[in-house]
């Protein structure tokens, strides 16, 4: 009789589950409609007074209630529990619904995506564009091209490495110089992460329902189906590299992660954390990746085979939404005329040295590794000088196995940065403050705890501890 009793309340519980997440997948698709016909022009919009430039209002009106629409779900699936067929099927269904929505639509957040077209346009006329710049084709006719029109670094060569340039070719070769083409490339990449942070969830004993932080998260819907960036390939080789240090399989995660550093090099600065055992095999695995990679361009491109990267890297005035570097870039400004290159050097250093630190600690199993993984992002992401909302999207599938409060508030806040783009200086001060003083706080709350091998969702409820 008990055990009918239980059975019943689990059933109920499953089904409202499904009803709760079916009410907010729906208010959410209603949401994502609402942006494409802003997006497009709609005309309603124009009669309420909010235009497209107006991004705080775009902000609060849309982005926020979508990310709310979509942590509610993450709230009750990770309370839940549900492993069963149709929460699974409703949680991708959705997932899939709001990425094709946008897919149609035009980039309005960022023109990356049309200097992947451009590069893949070089290749294909047999140059290097590791060599090349769009300047260097600059005359009449090709500046009546709205593609070189896009380019928002005409003087700089590439800064995208080979994998991803194999990528972009691809994409000419059988979608044209369409940007649905290079978005649905993309697109794929970003589904391949969510099929792979599945098996990652199984493979760590957690249900896979949990995947809806990611999957449902607007940061990845709107960069990758909305803006078609490029990270969206890197990632599916992270959560593979995760994937494989887990089972034990040291060199093939030196090989995945190897390979996300040759879409975006970024992912190199993961490579400490992996490092708690068995190193050889994952710097052999890694190094020869990487190696094999950049090979076969040496010959023809010889000691310009970073491109734009060196210049990008060196470059001390390449600021946008720094966090805790913009207040060392305001202090060293009372102590010397040159603030900034001061302050990049600074923010390198400090990097360096807690990469370094990272590499003595030990990361037996997977929750320490998923710590570690932690401890980079939160250096990177304070100690740079320049941080686009996108560059937070590796990050984000993570938070599906340890949903910790400050790097979901951040991922969020962050969007706010590009109101950068239309507001006065002081205003961006003020927002600076909103993006990441909560985020610093939520983390000193809770960076004892999860250093310890706790995550502190587990204090709020929002899920169990990780075996």
């Amino acid at each position: 009789m008990a055990s009918a009793v239980s059975r019943k309340r689990e059933g109920d519980a499953v089904r409202w589950l499904r009803l709760r997440l079916l009410l907010l997948g729906t208010a959410s698709t209603l949401g994502y409609l609402l942006i494409v016909a802003r997006i497009r022009g709609h005309p309603v919009f124009l009669r309420w007074g909010f235009p497209l430039p107006d991004f705080l209002t775009v902000f609060l009106l849309h982005f926020v209630p979508l990310f709310l629409l979509a942590m509610a779900g993450a709230w009750w699936t990770f309370r839940g529990n549900a492993e069963e067929k149709t929460t699974l099927g409703l949680i991708l269904g959705f997932a899939i619904l709001f990425r094709f929505l946008l897919l149609p639509t035009p980039p309005v957040l960022s023109s990356d995506i049309y200097r992947y077209i451009w590069d893949a346009r070089i290749q294909a006329s047999g140059l290097n564009p590791y060599l090349s710049r769009p300047a260097d084709f600059d005359n009449e006719a090709v500046r009546k091209d709205p593609l070189y029109q896009q380019q928002n670094r005409p003087f700089a060569r590439t800064i995208y490495p080979p994998l991803a340039q194999a990528a972009f070719r691809v994409v000419r070769a059988v979608g044209g110089e369409r940007v649905i083409a290079m978005k649905a490339l993309m697109l794929l990449g970003d589904l391949t992460s969510i099929l792979i942070l599945m098996h990652l969830l199984r493979s760590l004993g957690l249900p896979r329902s949990r995947v809806i932080l990611y999957a449902w998260h607007p940061l990845a819907v709107f960069e990758v189906a909305g803006s078609g960036h490029v990270d969206a390939l890197a990632i599916p080789f992270i959560l593979l590299a995760v994937l494989a240090w887990q089972r034990g399989k040291d060199a093939a995660a030196g090989v995945a992660l190897g390979a996300a550093a040759l879409i975006k090099i970024y992912p190199i600065l993961l490579l400490p954390a992996f490092l708690g055992r068995r190193r050889w095999p994952l710097l052999l695995g890694c190094g020869a990746t990487v190696l094999l990679g950049y090979l076969p361009l040496l010959p023809g491109t010889g000691w310009q085979i970073l491109g734009h990267l060196p210049r990008y890297l060196a470059d001390p005035y390449e600021v946008f939404n720094p966090s805790l570097m913009g207040l060392v870039i305001f202090l060293v400004s009372r102590l010397s005329t040159a603030p900034v290159f001061w302050a990049s050097w600074m923010g390198r250093a400090a990097l360096l040295g807690t990469l370094v630190w990272i590499v003595r600690r030990e990361a037996g199993d997977p929750q320490a590794l998923l710590a570690r993984i932690f401890v980079v992002a939160t250096a990177a992401t304070l100690l740079t000088l320049t941080l686009h909302p996108w560059y937070l999207l590796w990050i984000v599938p993570f938070l599906a196995i340890q949903p910790r409060p400050a790097w979901i508030y951040l991922s969020v806040a962050v969007a706010l940065s590009y109101a950068f783009y239309v507001v006065a200086p002081s205003t961006r001060i003020l927002i600076g403050v909103l993006e990441y003083l909560p985020f610093l706080l939520l983390l000193r709350w809770s960076w004892p705890r999860s250093w310890a091998g706790a995550p502190v969702a587990v204090r709020l409820g929002f899920a169990r501890e990780m075996p």
